[in-house]
């Protein structure tokens, strides 16, 4: 009785030609470009949490928040046809770039009205703005120094929630009196601080049809205060809420003294 064998596998030969084609040359690059890169602040553990807890109806709050980020940057002149910026959101993140100083100071502005906006709903931010080259096929496809620079600031230097900008971008904007206002100072690292515009009357470069949402700061105050409590045995979560803590008294009593 002969023993069955299996076939010897074998590729077919495709005789049709492989089409040779450099799609980075699809790619058109800019040498200098303002990316920020935005991230939620733990949210895989909060999404994990809520999942175990069979509470997902919780995440209302993300879609809120991002919903009405793209709410605002519509609403201003940044994204309209010939400006060169771009907004968009990956997963938790969000993004924009532009190759212009005064674009991003505008951004700058908007996103701390949304950041603040944010925290009263019980969602933080962290993030990091760089220089650099952009290569780029449609807005939503890219690459480059900009990019990578902007995530590193988030990831590796942003431990606490704070925008943190590197040493490029930080020179062009300095020639903005608002930004020097904003802007501070930890650990030789330059950050937006996140109430600079606490108590002050912002000024957003958007459409006057827009409904620009109220901010409850009594909200910010309760949402970071719990978060130090839920976290109080957390050494790593816990100095991050401490740090807005500090941040936002410090912000409410300079608002006191004026």
């Amino acid at each position: 009785m002969a023993m069955y064998k299996n076939p010897k596998p074998v590729i077919d030969i495709v005789n049709s030609p492989i089409k040779q084609e450099n799609d980075l040359q699809d790619y058109t690059k800019k040498e200098s470009v303002y990316f920020a890169f935005i991230d939620v602040l733990g949210f895989k553990k909060t999404f994990d949490d809520m999942k175990t807890a069979n509470d997902i109806g919780k995440v209302d709050k993300y879609k809120d928040v991002f919903n009405y980020f793209f709410e605002l940057m519509n609403a201003t002149p940044l994204l309209q046809l010939g400006t060169g910026c771009y907004a968009g959101q990956t997963s938790d993140s969000l993004y924009f770039y532009t190759d212009r100083a005064d674009f991003l100071m505008s951004f700058i502005r908007t996103f701390m009205h949304f950041n603040m906006y944010a925290m009263s709903k019980d969602v933080f931010f962290r993030g990091g703005i760089a220089k650099g080259s952009l290569y780029k096929k449609k807005d939503y496809q890219f690459y480059g120094d900009s990019v990578i620079n902007a995530y590193l600031m988030e990831n590796s230097i942003s431990k606490n929630p704070i925008i943190t900008i590197d040493e490029q971008t930080r020179e062009d904007l300095c020639c903005f009196p608002e930004y020097v206002e904003i802007e501070s100072e930890f650990s030789s690292r330059h950050y937006l601080k996140p109430f600079g515009l606490l108590k002050k009357e912002i000024n957003l470069d958007i459409s006057d049809a827009f409904h620009v949402r109220d901010i409850n700061s009594d909200d910010i105050s309760k949402y970071i205060e719990s978060n130090c409590r839920l976290f109080e045995y957390d050494a790593n979560n816990y100095s991050k809420y401490d740090f807005l803590r500090s941040q936002y008294q410090e912000a409410t009593k300079e608002s006191e003294d004026r």
